[in-house]
């Protein structure tokens, strides 16, 4: 009775490795000739990202004199620029594909200094399967807008990335960056991280990304890439003041406060 399990059991396997083999090919052909039906699972990233940056921090303060208000030393210095990364996982790169369809999806970025102000934002697209590398340096810091209480920025400070939709309403010429003479400066190819219009934010639209820093500890230096925090859908009233604030800070007309779009890889 045992030995006929056993046998059973092994000629059940058999059946089910073979028809596996077979079917494996036939998967793998399918998707080289460019089927779009196969699914994929898993958590999807979310709509609402945030991260630090820390370039430029003064060297003092990790000295024996800075001990008492900085008690870790060196190990928070920042050591030089800093990389944030932006992915687009949404549609298709390839629109040959029978059925392919290309998301470009807005990165709506903000930056805040280390006395949680807002110093510098602009929206940027990103086309399906594209990537983004931003300085802090030259990209997001450079036309810093606010001085702080501490008397000014000191490269130290928050990130959040928004994704949105397109808004295909405000695509044009008119400001020079591909959006209408009505939208602000911070507005490129259709994304405008201002409150005029708005946007708004679902699962729709998703990003992925992380911050290459350059850090300095009292014994070595180095280089650290970080996920940025996946916050979900982000908290709505915190959005609402992102759009708001931004709005606020390139309202002005000086052209101060809007950070750039580095060129798609």
């Amino acid at each position: 009775m045992k030995m006929r399990t056993i046998t059973g059991f092994c000629l059940a396997a058999g059946i089910f490795l073979a028809a596996f083999a077979v079917s494996g090919p036939a998967n793998a052909a399918s998707l080289r000739e460019g089927s779009v039906s196969a699914a994929s699972f898993g958590a999807l990233p979310g709509e609402v990202l945030w991260g630090y940056y820390e370039t430029t921090y003064e060297g003092i303060l990790c000295s024996s004199s800075g001990a008492a208000t900085f008690p870790g030393g060196c190990n928070h210095q920042g050591n030089g620029d800093n990389i944030l990364r932006l992915i687009n996982p949404n549609g298709f790169a390839n629109t040959n594909l029978a059925g392919a369809i290309s998301q470009p999806v807005c990165a709506m970025v903000y930056v805040f200094d280390d006395n949680q102000e807002m110093g510098e934002c602009c929206g940027c697209p990103i086309t399906s399967n594209g990537l983004l590398n931003f300085s802090f340096n030259h990209n997001l810091t450079s036309n810093w807008a606010v001085s702080g209480p501490d008397g000014g920025f000191q490269g130290i400070g928050s990130v959040a990335v928004v994704a949105a939709s397109v808004n295909t309403g405000i695509l044009g010429f008119g400001n020079g960056k591909g959006c209408t003479s009505t939208q602000s400066g911070a507005c490129n190819g259709g994304c405008d991280p201002t409150n005029t219009p708005g946007y708004i934010v679902s699962n729709i639209n998703n990003l992925l990304g992380s911050i290459t820093h350059n850090q300095q500890t009292n014994t070595a230096d180095g280089l650290t890439e970080v996920s940025l925090f996946d916050d979900a859908g982000g908290d709505s009233n915190n959005l609402t003041y992102l759009q708001n604030q931004c709005g606020a800070l390139v309202g002005n007309g000086t052209g101060g406060g809007i950070c750039s779009c580095p060129t798609e890889l």
